[in-house]
């Protein structure tokens, strides 16, 4: 009985310290882009058909309908989680007048697949927009070994573009 304890409360620990972590590193984030804007934390709820736009990147399963933002004169902020292989991967997308401005990885949890979080793999996502069809508007080169981890930033990517849009009433 005892041993179904301890793993019970190591469990329940463990886990809260993993969503702690996932905390501290938006706020570092968040804190050190405010320190030169007043940043507005804001919310959008998706209706029904803005759900399915957001569904053309991330899948058909995705269910989430609310999601935060922060806002800043012309710049919106995105953090976003998506799957890599087998883990999460948290990035935040800055969008100003509806082109990724900067794109940062936060938290990388994979094993493989780490060259991701380097600036020469990410400046391809600056400047990016979407077309009509929710593609972005220039091809991500790959990385060998990190084709799940290339993907998951490319479907990020998109669905910030997709929601700055219909934060922004549809502007873009």
């Amino acid at each position: 009985m005892n041993k179904i304890f301890y793993i019970i409360f190591f469990t329940v620990f463990f886990q809260s310290s993993l969503f702690a972590k996932l905390e501290l590193e938006e706020k570092n984030f968040i804190n050190k882009l405010a320190e030169s804007n007043s940043l507005i934390k804001e919310r959008v709820i998706l209706k029904k058909e803005q759900l399915s736009k957001i569904q053309v990147p991330m899948g058909n399963k995705y269910k989430k309908r609310i999601f935060s933002y922060w806002r800043a004169d012309n710049k919106t902020i995105w953090i976003l989680n998506s799957i890599g292989k087998y883990k999460p991967i948290t990035a935040s997308f800055v969008v100003e007048s509806c082109k990724i401005k900067s794109s940062h990885v936060l938290i990388y949890r994979e094993q493989i697949g780490y060259e991701i979080k380097y600036q020469s793999f990410l400046a391809q996502f600056n400047n990016v927009k979407i077309n009509n069809e929710y593609r972005l508007t220039r091809n991500i080169d790959n990385i060998s070994g990190a084709t799940l981890s290339v993907n998951s930033m490319d479907r990020m990517a998109r669905t910030a573009l997709i929601l700055d849009n219909i934060s922004n009433d549809n502007k873009c």
